[in-house]
């Protein structure tokens, strides 16, 4: 009994040397009042908080001190802090937005069924199709809106609060705070961008529920996160990866023929570049195809140089874009970085 009191304290001892605890208040740039109920978070964490009716907040950023840290609040151009430090009060200033998105009043009969339409297709797109999706929910359905023009082939989407998300499959509470949603009807294409909260992990409030941790191992598994964090740890092949790109086959005269095959990329081909804040950039030329175990394959071109990525899976989505398996990977599919299988 003494000893497990004693590991207790040092437990205890440890953890409060190790925490790291921001502290800050949210302020309008213009008039310099406070601004309640801002939104302050790690991107794609479980790490978030909301400032109080005087715009101050607290939050432990011990797992993701390195990390950006954004500020959102409603009204105001949203405020991205690449470094901070514990031991200084913050002060974030926001700037008001110019333009806000004209709501369209659905009434009339006929805009309704397309509404009805194009929140069908947005939540099929939005959320993905995977078997996860069934049990996922966008309980705030009413706070979307689409563009109701002329122009039937793009279909967009627009939210004047953040989407707030029941995921009953992996067991987690989430806020997406969507800033791009564009849907091409004529070709599939897509393409949304956003931030994801994860507010609450369900499992360890229904720790007798043991279908959570099996179906996140599954949705961990081939997926981006595990991916990049075994090409950190260079175990891609360990890990149940292969990765190869594909190259056209030379004629006897050195010409390029209509076939194609595949080269194995091995981790050396690879290039890595660590910037000064200590983050490593991925660089290949050309496209890369992934297979993993017996999934659909996946395919990945560079828009960047360099496409920056981390230990815990983290990347930069907007440098690069995938295609096949791991482009049908929607919200409905998504883990918190802190999620360890």
């Amino acid at each position: 009994m003494k000893q497990a009191l004693i590991f207790s304290l040092l437990l205890l001892l440890v953890t409060t040397c190790y925490s790291q605890v921001i502290k800050g208040t949210t302020l309008d740039a213009e008039t310099k009042e406070h601004i309640p109920f801002a939104a302050v978070y790690f991107n794609g964490t479980l790490a978030g908080t909301t400032s109080d009716e005087d715009g101050a907040f607290e939050l432990d950023i011990t797992r993701f001190a390195t990390k950006p840290l954004t500020i959102r609040a409603m009204g105001y151009e949203t405020r991205v802090l690449e470094s901070i430090q514990a031991d200084e009060s913050l002060k974030i200033y926001l700037t008001p937005k110019l333009f806000e998105i004209e709501e369209v009043k659905v009434q009339t009969k006929n805009l309704t069924k397309k509404r009805n339409s194009y929140l069908k297709l947005f939540t099929r797109e939005f959320l993905g199709t995977s078997r996860y999706q069934k049990k996922c929910k966008i309980l705030n359905e009413e706070d979307i809106t689409f563009n109701y023009g002329s122009d039937n082939r793009i279909v967009k989407a627009f939210t004047r609060n953040p989407l707030r998300i029941y995921n009953g499959a992996l067991g987690y509470e989430i806020t997406y705070f969507l800033d791009k949603f564009e849907y091409d009807k004529n070709n599939g294409s897509l393409s949304f961008e956003g931030d994801i909260v994860f507010n609450n992990d369900l499992a360890i409030q229904q720790s007798a529920d043991e279908s959570f941790i099996s179906r996140r191992k599954h949705a961990y598994l081939g997926s981006c996160m595990h991916f990049f964090r075994a090409l950190w740890e260079n175990n891609l092949e360990m890990s149940g990866f292969r990765v190869v790109r594909i190259s056209s086959k030379m004629s006897t005269f050195g010409n390029p023929t209509n076939e194609e095959s595949e080269v194995m990329v091995k981790y050396d081909d690879i290039v890595f570049e660590q910037d000064l804040n200590s983050k490593y950039l991925l660089a290949f030329e050309g496209q890369l195809t992934i297979y993993y175990e017996s999934m659909d394959e996946s395919r990945v071109s560079f828009l960047k140089p360099a496409v920056l990525f981390g230990k815990n899976g983290f990347f930069d989505p907007s440098g690069i874009r995938w295609f096949g398996y791991m482009a049908e990977l929607r919200v409905a599919d998504m883990l918190p970085y802190e999620y360890m299988p």
